[in-house]
């Protein structure tokens, strides 16, 4: 028999039954729903009483949790992409907080 499991944000979960995984990305106590992100990148909204009836089981996040993003550290694209030293970013930002204020 299976433990019946609570929903824990930050937490993977297998479905048994459907050969998924999962994270569980929310939970609004109001609405008794459980927000879940499978790891192909898809979001669902499931009430609590069906979290709780599905044959799951927790599992540690998968090693390659990024899939469904396609992150590639090595691309030079963008401020952050490939480089550990942000400040770049500030220098070439024409941009300034100051500016936006009145």
């Amino acid at each position: 028999m299976l433990k019946r499991l609570e929903p824990e944000i930050g937490c993977w979960y297998e479905d048994l039954e459907q050969e998924t995984i999962f994270e569980v990305v929310s939970f609004d106590e109001d609405d008794q729903t459980v927000g879940i992100q499978y790891f192909e990148g898809e979001i669902a909204a499931i009430d609590l009483e069906t979290f709780v009836a599905l044959p799951l089981k927790a599992i540690d996040q998968p090693e390659d949790w990024s899939g469904p993003f396609e992150l590639d550290e090595d691309t030079d694209e963008g401020p952050y992409y490939g480089n550990s030293n942000h400040n770049d970013f500030e220098q070439d930002n024409p941009y300034q907080f100051d500016d936006y204020l009145p």
